[in-house]
């Protein structure tokens, strides 16, 4: 719908946003870029969880019977987990034949296969956690939707989860930092359809004031749940930012943007390809620089965003099979 392009401009300045967090080097990495990694990562994935609450909630507003519980998660699983589970293969195989020459980050064994089903295995696989806890956020949502007052339960049971930890099994430790702010999502939803909320640049400028003071000051906190609730304006307050200035941007035509915003799955499962082979010439050419490591990141991000785009569009997209374990239709 025209009316919300703006949640795929936001999509896509989110998914440049992840490609740049992700180029972490092991050797060298300046001052600056640890900052801006840092201040990145406080909001980067929030704001997919909140977009994802919005989307969520516009197709609920558009069914007045509700969703069909068993055919909805049956949709997500195969948009969500097929790929989760595809991908954590490719990576095992692909440490596996690595290990055999040097060394990896984690040993592929019978406990790395067996994790790949309930936990986070970590090393090259560690961003496929948000698949994993997206699947059972959907999961938990839904039920709740099917209850009378759902919306309302589900922000009781967020806000609660927020502040309590969980295991790791299932993923249920980013269950609980990140249901809120899909509920959140849906929250906003209802106050945008309703023309309660107008996202606007004026917005953007009160929402870059409260990113920066709860960021300076959430490292100086002793309480742990204060911590937790800085933490939690971080998110939900750079997640606003991006998506009043995507409202600004969706006033002009931006169809490159548009294009990222609507391949901002493929990109975030396969932009690693290209970050981590400039990571790797980096690294090898041994020049380390703030400028040459400006360099890097200028590339790995081009290369990280390039690259997905050009295997969806000429190789994923041409194969059904491919299409399909990576989640498309």
């Amino acid at each position: 719908m025209k009316q919300y392009d703006y949640i795929t401009l936001s999509k896509a300045i989110g998914i440049i946003l992840v490609v740049v967090g992700h180029f972490t080097s092991t050797v060298y990495m300046p001052a600056y870029y640890s900052e801006i990694k840092n201040l990145i990562f406080s909001f980067h994935m929030p704001l997919f969880m909140i977009l994802s609450g919005f989307l969520f909630q516009m197709s609920m507003s558009r069914k007045p019977d509700g969703i069909s519980l068993l055919p909805f998660l049956k949709k997500k699983f195969l948009r969500l987990m097929v790929p989760y589970f595809f991908i954590s293969a490719a990576i095992a195989l692909l440490n596996y034949g690595l290990g055999l020459f040097m060394p990896v980050k984690r040993t592929v064994d019978w406990h790395y296969l067996l994790e790949i089903l309930y936990t986070n295995v970590g090393g090259s696989a560690v961003f496929l956690w948000f698949m994993y806890t997206l699947f059972v956020v959907f999961l938990i949502s839904a039920l709740c939707t099917k209850l009378k007052g759902g919306i309302a339960i589900l922000g009781i049971l967020s806000v609660i989860l927020y502040f309590i930890p969980l295991p790791q099994i299932f993923y249920l430790s980013f269950v609980h930092s990140f249901i809120i702010y899909f509920w959140a999502g849906m929250i906003l939803f209802l106050l945008t359809d309703k023309q309660k909320l107008r996202p606007s640049l004026a917005h953007s400028i009160v929402a870059i004031i409260v990113l920066t003071l709860a960021y300076g000051r959430k490292d100086f906190v002793e309480t742990e749940n204060l911590k937790q609730f800085l933490n939690l304006i971080c998110g939900l307050s750079g997640s606003y930012m991006v998506i009043c200035i995507a409202h600004e941007i969706q006033k002009s035509s931006n169809n490159w943007l548009m294009s990222l915003g609507k391949y901002s799955a493929y990109i975030y499962l396969l932009h690693m390809a290209g970050v981590y082979s400039i990571r790797v010439v980096y690294e090898k050419m041994g020049l380390f620089t703030p400028f040459t490591y400006s360099i890097a990141l200028a590339l790995a991000v081009i290369a990280g965003l390039v690259i997905p785009v050009i295997l969806t569009k000429y190789v994923i997209n041409k194969n059904k099979s491919l299409t399909f374990l990576m989640g498309g239709n």
